[in-house]
């Protein structure tokens, strides 16, 4: 018989077939744990190399617009209040031209009713120096512009109005009043007309009260004194706190001629407690004598009232939205 041979070394155990297979798992599991790690640094990596190509591309974009819009504006701006060609001022339908492309292109970042009353001054004087005059008026143009930024801006404030309504409950929602109201002249101040809370009719002089959202203010206001010819409407507004009941005599007042060239964004009253108003005209249609058939027209008048979300700055008086300015201040819009 052969002896026995003991193989293994002093102070050592055997290994056992169950501990073998665990360090081989550990083993599998330590290289995917690696190989994971390594898909999940290059999945990062490509992530924020793609978001810092997005950054850059939008800002050479944002760059790029920038400077597209400044040179349009000095190219546009330099005829009307640069040096004038052998000192002879443009005529006024290039300056018509110009101040309906300016009007169009930059109404949110400047006051342009100077400007454009300017050149309705020098189309009037043109037309009663031709023969005969004009069959239209040829200022129609610039008050169908001025009633398309009139309502670009009224959308715009109605899509903040909807961003400020997120954050609230909706008891608190169903108890605001009309963000903007419309209010039409009758012309028989006592003649009852269909109305709804955000819908008003009056006379000529007839003060109607129109409450802020959140009932903070009242405005007090009157219509009169309508000039059809020339598209212009007299307006007194007196806003004070609604607690007062009445307006007092520190209160401010303010009175205006009303005409398509105020806009919501640029001619709008700002309140000490934060509130903001725009009135403009809506609707102007001339009257007219009775025709053959036709029955006498007694003529259309409509005012907007444009409330503003409280705490509102309008473009040309911030550089970033209000309510990112807002939230980084800390405060909660209203």
């Amino acid at each position: 018989m052969e002896p026995h041979h003991d193989n293994s070394q002093p102070g050592k155990t055997p290994e056992t077939p169950s501990k073998g297979r665990l360090l081989d798992w550990l083993d599998v599991i330590a290289k995917l744990v690696g190989a994971g790690a390594l898909l999940v640094a290059a999945l990062i990596a490509n992530s924020f190399q793609s978001k810092l190509t997005g950054v850059s591309l939008q800002t050479q974009r944002e760059q790029a617009e920038s400077q597209l819009r400044a040179n349009m504006f000095n190219s546009l701006i330099n005829p009307l209040a640069g040096p004038q060609k052998d000192g002879k001022m443009i005529s006024p339908e290039r300056e018509e031209l110009l101040a309906e492309l300016l009007a169009l292109n930059f109404y949110e970042n400047f006051e342009l009713k100077p400007l454009l009353d300017d050149v309705s001054r020098r189309l009037v004087v043109e037309t009663n120096a031709k023969p005969g005059g004009a069959a239209s008026d040829s200022r129609e143009t610039l008050w169908s512009i001025s009633r398309r930024i009139a309502q670009r801006q009224q959308a715009s404030i109605a899509w903040e109005w909807q961003q400020a309504y997120r954050s609230e409950s909706p008891g608190k929602r169903d108890g605001r009043r009309c963000e903007s109201y419309t209010v039409a002249v009758v012309p028989d101040p006592g003649h009852s007309t269909a109305q709804t809370a955000c819908q008003l009719s009056a006379g000529l002089r007839e003060i109607v009260r129109l409450e802020s959202p959140d009932h903070g203010y009242t405005l007090m206001m009157t219509i009169s004194e309508p000039d059809w010819k020339n598209q212009t409407v007299k307006v007194s507004t007196s806003p004070f706190p609604t607690s007062q009941g009445i307006p007092l005599t520190a209160d401010p007042a303010y009175n205006f001629q009303l005409s398509w060239f105020d806009l919501p964004f640029t001619d709008n009253t700002l309140l000490p407690d934060g509130n903001r108003f725009a009135v403009y005209l809506r609707l102007m249609q001339p009257p007219y004598p009775a025709k053959g058939n036709l029955p006498a027209f007694p003529g259309t008048l409509t005012v907007a009232v444009l409330w503003f979300p409280k705490g509102y700055f309008t473009p040309r008086e911030r550089p970033l939205n209000y309510r990112e300015v807002q939230e980084l201040l800390g405060r909660k819009p209203q």
